[in-house]
């Protein structure tokens, strides 16, 4: 077992509250909202581009908004991705995820040279930064299925 491995796993169960959440917001609410930024395919979108963002080796280069042609702050309720297209980002940033993390050993893994300096000094400093910004919006997620009065995703 290894640090990557343990971290992975913890991923793991962000990753299904969001599948669980997707599938279980009903369509017509998908893309709609009082609260702009709480729209849940707005969130959705947040917290797969970003995940896609901190599992890359640099911040340079890396082009917010490529996925859906706007950015996920920006975007009109239409240019947010469509449940099926959330499902998709949120498969391939898993993926990209657990290749990142199960591709370091424990040294890696503690070693300095984090290009994400404001995340930590090391690469599970940063690992951890993203793990809690997944939940934290986890977190946000649910207080608005709550407040429209909708099932929450169940905490994992």
């Amino acid at each position: 077992m290894t640090i990557g491995k343990v971290v992975a796993d913890a991923f793991a169960r962000t990753w299904e509250m969001y599948r669980n959440a997707i599938n279980d917001i009903p369509e017509e609410q998908w893309r709609t909202g009082d609260i702009d930024l709480l729209i849940p395919a707005r969130l959705a979108y947040h917290v797969f581009e970003t995940a896609e963002y901190y599992s890359g080796k640099t911040p340079k280069g890396f082009k917010w908004g490529h996925r859906f042609g706007a950015d996920w702050e920006g975007s009109t309720p239409e240019q947010l991705p469509t449940r099926d297209q959330a499902r998709e980002y949120l498969d391939e940033v898993q993926a990209r995820v657990d290749t990142w993390l199960n591709g370091m050993d424990d040294s890696e893994m503690l070693s300095t040279g984090n290009e994400f300096s404001w995340t930590g000094s090391t690469f599970l400093s940063r690992a951890l930064y993203l793990l809690q910004h997944n939940r934290q919006h986890v977190g946000e997620l649910n207080a608005e299925l709550r407040r429209r009065g909708l099932p929450r995703t169940k905490w994992r």
